[in-house]
Parts: C-alpha cells; sequence; structure tokens
C-alpha cells in the first residue's frame, strides 16, 4: 500500500467527517485503507481522460467524496436512503457540488447498457443475500462501457468453500457485546455503522470468486492482490475492540497489512475487472 495514499485517506476522513474522525476512524478500518488504495490506483489511470464513475453500495464510505475531490463526476448508488443523504450533505459540504445519487437496488441499477466507464464497489457484493452477489456482478457488466474498468473488492473464505455470517454483531469482541448490551444498535447507528437484524456477509471461495463474480461479470480479470493480516491482528480485533474503531490503530495496523499477487490464502481480495469480449480464469 502507497504511504502516500493512506495519509491522503487519514486526512480526507478527519476533512468529511471533523476532528471526531481523530479518534474514531467512522468506517476507514486498516482494511479499508488498502482497498481504497487499490481502487485509486486501478482506476485513476483509467478515468484520467474524463468519465464517470459510479460507486455501488457506498453507505457511508469516504470513497466517494475522494472522487469528487479528484475531479471526477461521481454518481452514488445505495439502497439506504439514510446513508444517500449523508453522502449528498458531505458532497455539497466538501466540493460545493451535489453528488447524483440514486437510491436503488444493486442487482436492478438504473443505468443504461455500456454507459458507465468506471465502477467502483468496495466490500458491498458480499452483503447481498442469496444469488444477489451474481446478479450485481452482471449488472456491473451491463452498465461497463467497452473497456470500462470496475474495481471490486470481497472478503476470502478461510476454506475450500464459501460460507456466510448472519450475525449483526460480527466483528464485535463478546465483552463488548455483553457491556453495551442494551444500546449496542444505537451507538451502531449514530456512529454510521450500516448494521441491522438483517446482516449477511459472505466469504468467497477461489472457486466462487470466479463463478459468482467473474464469470457473471462477463469481464476480464485484469489485474487484481490479496491483502492479509496476521495472527495478531485477528486476536486483537477478535478480543480487544472492533475493526473500524481507533483512527490511530487502524492507521498503523493498515501498514502491517500484507498484500500480494496471490489469491490461494488471504482474508480479502481486490478485483480489477475490464469489459472485453474476452473471459480470464481466476
Amino acid at each position: 500500500m502507497a504511504g502516500e495514499i493512506a495519509r491522503q485517506l487519514l486526512v480526507h476522513n478527519i476533512h468529511v467527517n471533523g476532528l471526531k474522525a481523530v479518534i474514531y476512524s467512522y468506517g476507514l478500518s486498516a482494511s479499508r485503507y488498502v482497498e481504497y488504495a487499490g481502487a485509486l490506483t486501478f482506476l485513476l489511470p483509467e478515468l484520467k481522460q474524463g468519465g464517470t464513475i459510479l460507486d455501488v453500495g457506498c453507505g457511508h464510505s469516504i470513497l466517494p467524496a475522494y472522487w469528487q475531490r479528484l475531479n471526477l463526476k461521481t454518481i452514488t448508488l445505495d439502497a439506504n436512503r439514510d446513508a444517500l443523504k449523508w453522502q449528498v450533505r458531505k458532497s455539497k459540504r466538501i466540493a460545493n457540488v451535489f453528488f447524483q445519487a440514486v437510491l436503488a437496488d444493486m442487482r436492478h441499477m438504473p443505468f443504461k447498457t455500456k454507459s458507465i466507464l468506471g465502477v467502483s464497489c468496495i466490500s458491498a457484493i458480499e452483503h447481498i443475500r442469496g444469488n444477489g452477489d451474481i446478479k450485481v456482478a452482471s449488472e456491473i457488466g451491463r452498465i461497463l462501457k467497452k473497456n470500462g474498468i470496475s474495481i471490486i473488492s470481497i472478503p476470502l473464505s478461510s476454506h475450500e468453500k464459501s460460507y456466510a455470517k448472519t450475525r449483526w454483531t460480527t466483528g464485535i469482541p463478546p465483552v463488548l457485546q455483553s457491556l453495551f448490551k442494551f444500546c449496542l444498535s444505537t451507538i451502531l447507528s449514530k456512529l454510521g455503522v450500516d448494521r441491522t437484524s438483517s446482516y449477511f456477509e459472505r466469504f468467497f471461495s477461489n472457486t466462487d470468486v470466479y463463478k459468482r463474480i467473474i464469470e457473471p461479470s462477463d469481464c476480464l480479470k485484469e489485474d487484481c492482490f490479496m491483502l492479509k493480516s496476521g495472527y495478531i491482528i485477528k486476536l486483537i480485533y477478535a478480543k480487544i475492540f472492533p475493526i473500524g474503531v481507533l483512527t490511530l490503530i487502524e492507521y498503523l495496523v493498515a501498514k502491517f497489512l500484507m498484500t500480494s499477487k496471490r489469491v490461494r490464502k488471504g482474508d480479502a481480495l481486490v478485483l480489477k475487472l475490464r469489459k472485453t469480449n474476452a473471459k480470464k480464469k481466476l
């Protein structure tokens, strides 16, 4: 991960969320530093000459506002009305222009076929139940222009098969769940954490990365990288504090995440897909 990009994202987070972001990371977890840096590295060279970038499943992400700061025409899409309102408020304050915010289901995006040059979908597609991830990948492929680029990040399975987590308290250490038992959902809502009783997160096997993402998108896997955290980092998150809480800790942890072009074992994968008529297996 480029250190300069990480520093820019840290400053941008404070710019978006105010001085409170010095303490609470507002979703800019260690893995997000790496995923956002990957999206920027993969997409920016493609969009230098203009074009529109669509951020799919934006939630309360700070990435759309970052695209906007880079003078890119940005569209945000999400099924969460409150998240879109938040995005619009931030875009107006930061860039003095409004996003084009689209309230829609990712599985049925209201865009013309071959109309978008760049798509970012960071840690969003895995939260769609059933075959929703397949439908989203297909929609992304449909709306991409020829030679258009999509950046999709997904969590990887630690087993040979894919599996899902459905508890909305996933990633929160048991001691904190007990301590804030009666107000945890309220705290998460106030902090802009999109968790509900219908929470769902799929962890993809290597086989399903191809079958459920690459193949349905009708795109070529042009590049990718995997990120992986060590045992100690996982233990800290599991027993001491949740992912994405303390800004300084997340920034420091990001520096110790390993990245690799190998995709056999890891915690998450960032894919660069190009819309062509050719296909290539993972």
